[in-house]
């Protein structure tokens, strides 16, 4: 894939995930109560007939959900930084607490419905960390093995 095909491919993953984004964080109920569009109770069931602890419940399946909500967003800012692998993670990091922020403040103002919470702001800015660092660990990876010293080791232990 040439240069500007794999340009072209992160703009529309972006384009797409953030309607995606848009549609779930302006959605004007609750997404996982009546109106919604995800319901978590399935979920929470299936957790308890596996015998998974009771700290499993609802607050942290919401506040997992929050994360992997913002993952898709902490991968796209570091698959489009240049920086070191630290400053990627925080730069995703801190774009989606400020995103989640002003999300936030919008569902307070203009969305009765919905229900604001730092809890959120928090899941999402971590969410968006943890996405940057799957890709910063990535890449760390594949430069680590194509680099010329872990070749030249990799080559002289056979």
């Amino acid at each position: 894939m040439t240069g500007q095909a794999l340009r072209r491919l992160r703009v529309g993953l972006a384009l797409a995930y953030a309607a995606a984004l848009a549609f779930v964080l302006f959605w004007p109920v609750h997404i996982d109560g009546v109106g919604g569009f995800v319901q978590f109770g399935p979920l929470l069931d299936a957790i308890a007939l596996l015998g998974i602890p009771a700290w499993a419940s609802y607050p942290f399946v919401e506040f997992a959900f929050n994360m992997a909500l913002f993952a898709p967003l902490g991968l796209l800012v570091a698959v489009g930084s240049r920086h070191p692998g630290a400053r990627r993670i925080a730069t995703a990091t801190a774009a989606g607490l400020v995103l989640s922020g002003l999300a936030e403040l919008v569902q307070h103002l203009f969305l009765p419905d919905r229900t604001t919470d730092v809890r959120d702001v928090v899941a999402n800015a971590l969410g968006a960390g943890l996405g940057a660092a799957v890709v910063v660990a990535i890449d760390y990876a594949v430069r680590r093995r194509a680099s010329p010293i872990a070749s030249a080791a990799r080559t002289s232990a056979r």
